[in-house]
C-alpha cells in the first residue's frame, strides 16, 4: 500500500509544528534550554531576559479557533501577538511537558494520554501516573514507576527564582513533583485564589523569577460538552475577564506576560468515534493496547502481523485514518527536530504503525469490561483546530505588542 507523505498531508489541510513558530520554540526562549528548536523571535519578547518578572498562564484547550468560535471579539483574541503550533501530538501530556522542561517530545518522549513504556512492560497514563496495561516486569512501587517513565530533567532550575502555581488537586502528583523541578509549588482553588496569588508574587519580587501557571478547565469541559457549548463560552470569558484585569496591573512594571495554550480541540461527532474492539481482526494484530490519543493511535504490531497490518488497516480503517509506518514520522521530525537528536527510547514508545486519524473521526481502544467514554471535544491530531493555539505578550513596560 502507498503511505502518503507530509507534503501530500499538508496539502490536505494538515498542520504540522513549525519549525519557528510554535511552542517548542517559546518554551526554549523563557526557559534558555539547550532545546533542538531554536528560540521564539518576535518583537513582543525583546524585553523578554530583562524582565525581573516573566510569567507564561497556560490555559489547557484554548486553540485559536476556540477563541473565535466562544468569544470572538473577547480581550484574548484581541490582544493576540501571533498564532503558534503547539508539538505533535497536540495533546496536553506532550505539550505541558515541553513547557515544563523546555524540550520537544522527540526528546522528552512522553507521545500521549497512554504512554507504552517498554522500560516498564506497560502501557501507562503518564499524567495520573496509572497502569493501562501491565506485563509481567511492571513495578508496583510508584515511586520505581515514576523514575523510569520521567526521565527528562525539568527547566525549571536555574539563576530566577522559579515558582509554579497549578490547582490544588495537581499540586503534588507524581508528574507535577518531577516536572516541577527545584520550583516552588503554590496550589489554587479558585480563579479569584490563582490571579490573587499571581499579583502578589509580582508586587513582592525582589529578585528575577519565572512563574508558571496553568489552568486546566476549559480542556475538560470541552471534553465532555464539545467545543461550543454555553459552558465553554461561559468559562471562557470568566478566564479572559481575570486575564484583562490582571494585565492591567501591569502597566509600567517590570514584567512580562504570556499567555497561551497547550493545544487546541475538535468535536468528534459520537458516530465517528470509533472502538477497537469492533474490529477484532485488527485488534489481534496487536502485542498490546493502542497508546496515544483518540485522533492518533501508535501501533505495537506482532511480528509475523507487521507485513499485513498496513494492508488490513486500509481496508478496516481506510475511511478514517492513515496508516503509516511509524519510522516515516521519526524521518520527518514530526515530534521534533530530526533523528540526530531524537531521545533513543521514542521509537519504542512509538511503535511499528501509527494511525492517524482524518477528518473529524477518532479511534479508542477500550477494555472490553469498561463503559465507553463519552469525549466530544478531542485533540492529538494535526487539524489546525488541534495545532494552531495563540501566544499573547503583555510587557509591562512596553504595553500590548501588536501583531507583525
Amino acid at each position: 500500500m502507498t503511505q502518503p507523505t507530509r507534503p501530500q498531508l499538508t496539502a490536505a489541510g494538515l498542520v504540522f509544528p513549525h519549525p519557528e513558530h510554535g511552542i517548542a520554540n517559546l518554551a526554549a526562549r523563557l526557559h534558555g534550554s539547550h532545546s533542538p528548536c531554536p528560540p521564539l523571535q518576535h518583537p513582543s519578547l525583546a524585553r523578554l531576559e530583562q524582565a525581573q518578572t516573566i510569567i507564561l498562564l497556560v490555559i489547557d484547550g484554548m486553540g485559536c479557533q476556540q477563541l473565535a468560535e466562544l468569544s470572538p471579539g473577547g480581550w484574548l483574541r484581541q490582544q493576540q501577538t501571533l498564532p503558534l503550533t503547539s508539538v505533535f501530538p497536540s495533546t496536553t501530556t506532550s505539550a505541558i511537558t515541553t513547557y515544563l522542561t523546555g524540550l520537544p517530545p522527540s526528546v522528552h518522549t512522553l507521545t500521549g494520554w497512554h504512554l507504552a513504556a517498554p522500560e516498564v512492560d506497560a502501557v501507562v497514563t503518564p499524567l495520573p501516573l496509572t497502569v493501562r496495561h501491565r506485563g509481567r516486569h511492571t513495578p508496583d512501587d510508584p515511586a520505581e514507576l515514576a523514575r523510569a517513565v520521567y526521565r527528562t530533567p525539568s527547566a525549571l532550575t536555574g539563576p530566577r527564582r522559579q515558582i509554579v502555581l497549578q490547582p490544588n488537586y495537581i499540586l503534588d502528583s507524581a508528574y507535577s513533583l518531577h516536572h516541577g523541578g527545584s520550583a516552588a509549588r503554590q496550589g489554587w482553588a479558585s480563579y479569584e485564589d490563582l490571579f490573587r496569588q499571581l499579583d502578589t508574587l509580582r508586587r513582592e519580587a525582589s529578585a528575577p523569577q519565572f512563574i508558571y501557571a496553568y489552568i486546566p478547565d476549559l480542556d475538560s469541559i470541552m471534553h465532555h460538552k464539545g467545543t461550543t457549548h454555553p459552558r465553554c463560552r461561559q468559562l471562557l470569558q470568566r478566564i479572559e475577564a481575570h486575564c484583562a484585569a490582571f494585565a492591567a496591573t501591569l502597566s509600567g512594571r517590570d514584567a512580562v506576560l504570556c499567555i497561551s495554550a497547550d493545544h487546541g480541540q475538535m468535536d468528534i461527532p459520537p458516530p465517528r468515534l470509533l472502538q477497537l474492539r469492533d474490529f477484532p481482526e485488527l485488534a489481534a494484530c496487536l502485542r498490546q493496547p493502542l497508546s496515544g490519543e483518540p485522533r492518533v493511535a501508535f501501533c505495537h504490531v506482532k511480528p509475523e502481523r507487521l507485513v499485513d497490518f498496513p494492508q488490513l488497516a486500509a481496508r478496516l480503517l481506510g475511511h478514517a485514518a492513515w496508516c503509516l509506518p511509524a519510522t516515516q514520522l521519526l524521518d520527518e521530525a514530526w515530534f521534533g527536530p530530526g533523528a540526530d537528536v531524537n531521545d533513543p527510547r521514542l521509537a519504542a514508545r512509538v511503535g511499528d504503525y501509527v494511525l492517524l486519524l482524518k477528518e473529524d473521526w477518532g479511534l479508542l481502544d477500550s477494555p472490553a469490561d469498561a463503559p465507553l467514554p463519552k469525549l466530544l471535544g478531542n485533540h492529538g491530531g494535526l487539524s489546525a483546530a488541534e495545532m494552531m493555539v495563540p501566544l499573547i505578550v503583555i510587557d509591562g513596560k512596553e504595553g500590548v505588542a501588536s501583531d507583525e
